[in-house]
């Protein structure tokens, strides 16, 4: 007969959904997580990447944490975060200057490429000497 199960099976869902919260003691730039930094991660990221030659470590209640840790991730970010935008600021301007330079280009290109419409305009009749007969298709008879 069948029998019904004791224990309640849980779905899916509700056991993704579990994170840790850790500290770092490494920089893992793969994961963009960085030294000092206070993060929830999932438990398999913990145990097969982050705890390894101790990268990380558990934080069960807000006193664990390493304030001065914590304070140096703290300034690094914000050294990063300058870093990013002006390394974005000098691409925004580097790709204007591109433009600017491409538009005087444009320029000068339209002034010739109206000589050059000018000559194509005069239309050209197919007159290669190639025909039907001369060209042999396997399979295609004529």
């Amino acid at each position: 007969m069948f029998k019904a199960p004791a224990l309640r099976a849980y779905s899916a869902l509700s056991k993704r959904t579990n994170k840790v919260k850790v500290q770092l003691l490494k920089d893992f730039p793969q994961f963009q997580l960085y030294k000092g930094q206070v993060a929830q991660v999932s438990p398999s990221l913990m145990r097969n990447y982050l705890h390894l030659s101790n990268g990380a470590r558990y934080i069960l209640g807000d006193e664990e944490i390493d304030q001065g840790l914590h304070a140096e991730s703290i300034t690094a970010a914000a050294a990063r975060a300058a870093s990013v935008q002006k390394a974005v600021k000098k691409q925004i301007e580097k790709a204007a200057e591109k433009i600017k330079g491409s538009d005087v280009k444009e320029s000068e290109k339209t002034k010739e490429g109206e000589k050059s419409v000018a000559e194509k305009e005069t239309p050209k009749v197919f007159n290669s000497g190639v025909t039907v007969s001369d060209v042999k298709i396997p399979g295609l008879d004529i």
